[in-house]
């Protein structure tokens, strides 16, 4: 009689057991669940934020296929943004410093809560990643060109150092869709008419005329590099972004991608 007491003993023990295990089993999920899940949320919550700055050309070198391919990628990268990330968007200016700027900047919003995900949260990205394409697409669009007089890169660069600095917590990846031909009255790069010197990148930043753009990662989409004036182009923008403090890789000067980095580049830290 006692001894079939002690087996049922023991045997409620074992029930006992896993139970406990399994009580102890369903708590960690649901802690791991309230408290973001998987290492991605995690890293989510507390990895760097960034900005994407996009400078879009709609110049009349432009051909509407690049600017269709402009779109596109930009979508791509926006759909990649995350909570507290920061989104700016710019159209080349033409002429100078003088006229004022078409530019957008906002902010993507926060979680709610930083510790755990929920719906309302997903939802409202969800939302403003959508919003953020639609508002883009004037940006890249072929139409109304004809009374573009020119491609001012340089004080376009200006603007996005700008809003840079307004952001230093961000770290900073500019996407630059243009054939990087800059043509105004001082600088005409279209068949080399008026190139810079040697040296004017340097000269520049001496003189305190370039922007600070310090830990930007440059990603050019459009540009040509199979002739010797477009190298003597690229030669030029790869100087300059090196003056400015920025890092414009030989890898991310591309014509026609099917992708782009996501940044930051090789070498800069997060």
């Amino acid at each position: 009689m006692g001894e079939k007491t002690g087996r049922r003993s023991r045997g409620q023990k074992r029930v006992g057991l896993s139970t406990t295990v399994i009580s102890v089993l369903a708590v960690s999920i649901m802690g791991a669940a309230c408290t973001g899940g998987t290492a991605a949320d995690k890293e989510e919550v507390s990895g760097p934020r960034r900005i994407s700055l996009f400078v879009f050309d709609r110049s009349t070198s432009i051909e509407d296929y690049q600017l269709e391919l402009a779109q596109q990628l930009a979508n791509e990268r926006i759909s990649a943004l995350r909570h507290g990330d920061h989104i700016a968007a710019f159209q080349v200016l033409q002429l100078s410093l003088d006229e004022p700027p078409r530019r957008w900047s906002q902010a993507v919003p926060k979680r709610e809560f930083v510790d755990r995900e929920i719906a309302r949260d997903s939802i409202t990205l969800a939302r403003f990643l959508r919003d953020a394409k639609d508002y883009l697409r004037p940006y890249s669009q072929p139409a109304d060109r004809d009374n573009i007089t020119g491609t001012d890169l340089l004080s376009t660069l200006h603007d996005v150092g700008e809003e840079i600095r307004a952001h230093p917590e961000h770290a900073p990846t500019l996407y630059l869709f243009s054939d990087m031909l800059q043509s105004n009255r001082m600088i005409d790069m279209e068949g080399l008419r008026r190139m810079p010197r040697d040296g004017w990148a340097e000269a520049a930043v001496a003189n305190g005329m370039l922007p600070d753009l310090r830990g930007l990662c440059v990603v050019v989409v459009g540009a040509r590099i199979d002739t010797e004036s477009a190298q003597r182009v690229k030669k030029f923008w790869i100087d300059y972004f090196e003056a400015t403090g920025a890092t414009l890789n030989d890898e991310n000067y591309m014509h026609r991608p099917v992708s782009v980095p996501s940044g930051p580049c090789p070498g800069i830290q997060e």
